[in-house]
C-alpha cells in the first residue's frame, strides 16, 4: 500500500506553520494552552485573506476560521475528511483553508485517477523526503541525497528530485524496487521465503493453544516477511524482543514525526527505531546480507553507490520493515475476523481451498498438505473477493500529493472543471470512495464480499463498474502504485486459507469493533485483541503445510491488484 504516513506529514507541516502563529501544541493527544490567543490572532488574518477563485473547488469553511479544520483533524484525524465529505455527499471536490494554505479534498473516484495520472503537477517525492528525515532520523548528508542534490546534473531551480524520471537516489530505488517487486524471479524469491516461513508457524501448532489473535498473526507475519527479506541473519527472528520495537514505532510514528521532545511524548517509538537501528548496523557490518534476498542486496547497493553513510542505512531498515508489514498485519486479522465469524463463509471459503490442496503421505510415513497459490485466482473467486472487501472496508489510507505548478482538473466523467493553485496540497481519502452508497449502493457499509465476485462484477452496467474500479485504490495509485502489492496479496491469502482450511478457531463469535484510526495510519486496528483457542481440524491432524506455485506468472491484473482503474 502506499506509503500511509503522507497524510501525517502534510497535517505535521500545519502544526508547525500553527506554531509559528503563536499556537503552542505539544501533540496530536496534547491540545493548545493558548487557543484563545490562537483564535483572536485568526480573525485578525482571516480578515486580510481573500476568497477562493470561482473555479476552485468549492471552499468548506470551520467554525473557528484558519485552525478550525487544523483541530478538526487533530480530534478526528483520518476520519475527519470522511466526515466532511459526508456533509455535501455530491460535491466532486472540496477546499480545506488551514491559515493560508490549501487543501484540495478530491471525493470522486473520476478526478482521484486524474490525480493520479498527473505526475508532473502532482507531485508525491516531497513528502517522501520530509518523512525520511522526520520519521527515519537520517543525518543531514543523507537528506541531501534524498533531495537530489548530490546528483551530477542537480539544477537548484529545476524540477524537484530532477524530475520524476531524473537522476537522483529516490528515482533510482523506486525502479528496483518495482523491478524487485514486480511478477518475476525476485517477487517468486520472497514468496518463496515468506510461504516457507507461514508453513513452519502452521506446523507448530497442535493441541489447542489459547492465543490472542491479532498479536499471534502479528507475530507469525512479521517474522515470516523479515526472515524472508533477510535470510538466516535476519535479526528479527534471532531476537523476538525487536517484533514489539518494531510494533512500538509503528503505533506513535507521527508523534516523533512533530520533531518535538521525541524522547518525552513518544519514548517506546524512539527507543524502537534506536534499536532496531543498531541491529541492522550490525547486520551491515557482517556482511549478512550477502545471504539475503536479491531485494535487500540491490537496496544496499543503491545506497552505498549514493553515498549513504551507514548509520544512514540502517536506519532505513525500520522503513522497510514497516512498509512491508504495518498494513498486511491487520488485512490479515480483518479478513481471518471476518470469515470465522460467518459460518456459512467459513464453509464455502473451506470447499474453495480444499479443492487447491493436495496431500501426500512421505516414505517417514508423515503426511504432507500442498497448497497451489498459484489456484488462488481461478479455484478460490470467493477467498479473492473476501480479500478485497475486507480492504474496502478496514483501508482508509489518504494519499497526498503536492501541486507543484497551476493546473486544471477534470475526467471524462464530469462535467466539472476545476482550478487548482500552487503550492497546495491534495488529498485522496480512500475512505469516502470506499464506503460511497452512490458507487457501492444501499449496503455500502455492510460486509459483503460477493460484489468482487467476478460474476458480479461482470453483471454491472458500465458506468457502476467504472466508478467502483475508479473508487477502489487501497493500494495508491499511479507512479507510486503501491510496489510491494503482489508480494502482500499473495501473503495474505495464503496464510488466511492455511488457518481457514487446516485448522479450527474458537471464539471468533462476531467481527471485533475497530480503533480509532490515527493520521498515518491505513488500516485500522481493533479495539482489543479476540483471544481464540486454534487446534487442527478434525482430518488434518498431523499433517505439515508447504505452499508452492509462487514461482509461477500469475495474473495480478485478474487478481485485482493491478487495477487500470477504468
Amino acid at each position: 500500500m502506499e506509503f500511509s504516513n503522507a497524510s501525517a506529514i502534510s497535517f505535521s507541516n500545519e502544526l508547525a506553520r500553527s506554531q509559528r502563529h503563536g499556537s503552542s501544541m505539544f501533540s496530536a493527544v496534547v491540545i493548545t494552552t493558548a487557543i484563545a490567543v490562537v483564535l483572536g490572532m485568526s480573525l485578525v488574518v482571516a480578515s486580510k485573506m481573500g476568497e477562493l477563485d470561482a473555479d476552485e473547488p468549492m471552499l468548506l469553511k470551520p467554525r473557528f476560521p484558519l485552525i478550525g479544520h487544523l483541530f478538526g483533524m487533530l480530534r478526528w484525524q483520518v476520519g475527519y475528511m470522511q466526515m466532511l465529505s459526508s456533509k455535501i455527499p455530491t460535491h466532486p471536490a472540496f477546499t480545506l483553508r488551514i491559515f493560508s494554505s490549501r487543501i484540495y479534498v478530491i471525493c470522486d473516484p473520476s478526478l482521484i485517477q486524474a490525480v493520479y495520472r498527473n505526475t508532473k503537477a502532482f507531485d508525491f517525492g516531497q513528502f517522501v523526503v520530509e518523512s525520511s528525515q522526520r520519521a527515519f532520523d537520517i543525518g543531514e548528508a543523507g537528506m541531501k541525497i534524498i533531495r537530489g542534490e548530490t546528483a551530477p546534473n542537480y539544477d537548484p531551480s529545476g524540477p524537484y528530485l530532477n524530475g520524476n524520471n531524473g537522476d537522483s537516489y529516490l528515482n533510482e530505488h523506486h525502479k528496483l524496487m518495482l523491478e524487485a517487486l514486480s511478477p518475476g524471479t525476485g517477487l517468486s524469491e520472497l514468496n518463496k521465503g515468506v510461504l516457507d516461513k507461514v508453513a513452519e508457524h502452521l506446523n507448530v501448532i497442535d493441541g489447542g493453544e489459547k492465543v490472542g489473535l491479532y498479536r499471534w498473526v502479528r507475530d507469525v507475519l512479521t517474522l515470516a516477511t523479515a526472515d524472508a527479506l533477510y535470510g538466516p541473519h535476519d535479526p528479527m527472528n534471532a531476537d523476538h524482543s525487536l517484533i514489539d520495537n518494531l510494533w512500538d514505532f509503528e503505533e506513535n510514528m507521527t508523534l516523533l514525526m512533530l520533531n518535538l521532545l521525541p524522547t518525552i511524548i513518544a519514548p517506546k517509538a524512539y527507543r524502537g527505531r534506536a534499536a532496531i537501528k543498531e541491529v541492522f548496523r550490525k547486520y551491515y557490518e557482517n556482511h549478512y546480507e550477502l545471504t539475503g534476498s536479491t531485494l535487500i542486496r540491490a537496496h544496499l547497493a543503491c545506497a552505498q553507490k549514493w553515498g549513504f553513510s551507514a548509520d544512514d542505512i540502517a536506519n532505513f531498515e525500520i522503513s522497510t520493515l514497516f512498509l512491508a508489514t504495518t498494513n498486511s498485519v491487520p488485512t490479515s486479522f480483518w479478513q481471518l475476523s471476518y470469515i470465522l465469524s460467518s459460518p456459512s463463509l467459513l464453509h464455502e471459503i473451506q470447499k474453495e481451498v480444499e479443492g487447491i490442496v493436495k496431500r501426500e503421505r512421505k516414505e517417514d510415513g508423515t503426511e504432507e498438505a500442498v497448497m497451489d497459490i498459484a489456484l488462488f485466482q481461478s479455484r478460490c473467486p470467493l477467498l479473492v473477493a473476501t480479500f478485497h472487501e475486507t480492504l474496502r472496508l478496514i483501508d482508509a489510507a489518504t494519499s497526498v500529493r503536492a501541486v507543484v505548478e497551476p493546473t486544471t482538473l477534470t475526467s471524462s466523467g464530469l462535467s466539472s472543471i476545476f482550478s487548482l493553485k500552487s503550492p497546495s496540497v491534495i488529498q485522496l481519502p480512500s475512505g469516502i470512495t470506499h464506503t460511497s452508497p452512490s458507487i457501492w449502493g444501499p449496503d455500502a457499509s455492510s460486509f459483503n464480499p460477493t460484489r468482487f465476485l467476478p460474476s458480479k462484477k461482470r453483471a454491472l452496467d458500465k458506468e457502476t463498474r467504472r466508478k467502483q474500479n475508479q473508487g477502489y485504490f487501497p493500494f495508491g495509485g499511479g507512479k507510486h502504485l503501491c510496489p510491494g502489492r503482489h508480494f502482500a496479496m499473495m501473503e495474505i491469502l495464503a496464510f488466511v486459507a492455511g488457518i481457514v482450511v487446516g485448522f479450527e478457531v474458537a471464539g471468533m463469535d462476531s467481527v471485533p469493533d475497530r480503533a480509532f484510526q490515527k493520521l498515518g495510519t491505513a488500516v485500522r486496528k481493533p479495539v482489543a485483541d479476540v483471544e481464540v483457542r486454534v487446534k487442527r481440524r478434525v482430518g488434518w491432524e498431523g499433517v505439515r503445510w508447504r505452499f508452492e506455485g509462487g514461482r509461477e506468472r500469475l495474473d495480478f491484473k485478474a487478481l485485482g491488484t493491478d487495477s487500470d482503474g477504468e
